[in-house]
């Protein structure tokens, strides 16, 4: 049987190596990869080049610190994600027949609920609390999962880079569900072609927005206030998103989405054009004990906010 597996996971891309790597895990837990050398007979010096590839292609996570176990992403999901990936890569070149999509479909299903079955559960331990994500492909991955697990709330800081598909579809499943999900965005991000045609629709839908006028820290998504994504740049180019679940360190960055959230303006949709807004409301006068002049008198402006010639409220155009 673990011959057919290995066979079948090479019939969806995996080397022989890293079938007999992800099968060893699948059926041992997860594990270091001296321990993997071990186990499958592999040279360590190559052991590592293929769980490198096996985290891209979205089948292993890993801890942050050296020496870190791996342990597989449930088959359930990977597979049938693995191959989604490769059709959509695949379609674009015109390289994959429709019959032969369907056909690994059913494979990556069939293979992953098997594989499920047998998976040796995994003890979370401290390191692993903290798992690095590389790729943006992984991202992407991690926070759809995150959108469809969350129970209660969402709250995110919106910057570039962005690594989601364009509309970011599981957002819209998330605001069925009746989840609060807040948005603060830094204001240069507002005019990027993967924030600015859906910002109108994601408010509609229930998103609370608003804006930061300055440099948000980092990107930042907090599920539940139980799991966190944060993005860090790092020296050079490279990027790294840490996937931390810690209750306590997701309270304490909610805290600071808090700070943020209140230092921000909201966002709202406009009546007629229908575009979105950014409005502040006007700060309160002193009390005077003398009549106000006739240019100091307030007029209602359109959206029913009060303003004054001398104090009007900010409505700023996003479109």
């Amino acid at each position: 049987m673990l011959e057919t597996w290995n066979r079948q996971l090479q019939d969806l891309g995996l080397t022989p190596g890293e079938a007999q790597i992800y099968t060893a895990l699948i059926r041992n837990g997860a594990l270091g990869a001296s321990a993997i050398a071990s186990v499958t007979g592999i040279a360590r010096s190559s052991v590592y080049p293929m769980l490198n590839s096996l985290v891209e292609k979205g089948l292993l996570e890993t801890g942050a610190s050296y020496g870190s176990r791996f342990v597989v992403v449930p088959p359930e999901q990977a597979l049938p994600s693995l191959v989604a990936r490769e059709r959509e890569a695949l379609r674009r070149q015109q390289q994959l027949a429709a019959e032969t999509v369907e056909q690994r479909d059913r494979l990556a299903r069939d293979l992953g609920d098997r594989l499920s079955s047998i998976a040796e559960p995994v003890e979370t331990t401290p390191d692993e609390l903290i798992q690095v994500i590389r790729s943006p492909r992984g991202v992407a991955e991690r926070v759809e999962r995150l959108q469809n697990e969350a129970k209660r709330s969402i709250e995110v800081f919106i910057k570039a880079p962005f690594f989601l598909p364009p509309g970011n579809p599981a957002e819209e499943k998330t605001l069925r569900r009746g989840l609060r999900v807040r948005a603060v965005y830094e204001r240069a991000a507002l005019d990027v072609a993967d924030v600015k045609p859906y910002l109108e629709s994601w408010i509609a839908r229930g998103e609370e927005a608003r804006v930061y006028e300055g440099e948000l820290p980092h990107k930042l998504a907090i599920f539940d206030r139980h799991s966190v994504l944060v993005h860090l740049s790092m020296p050079g180019d490279q990027m790294r998103t840490l996937y931390i679940r810690h209750p306590e360190l997701a309270m304490s960055l909610g805290a600071a989405f808090d700070s943020f959230w209140e230092r921000a303006n909201p966002i709202g949709v406009a009546g007629e054009k229908g575009t979105a807004r950014t409005t502040q409301p006007p700060r309160k006068k002193k009390m005077q004990s003398h009549p106000a002049r006739p240019s100091q008198v307030p007029s209602a402006s359109r959206n029913g906010q009060v303003a004054s010639k001398n104090n009007p409220a900010k409505v700023t155009s996003i479109s």
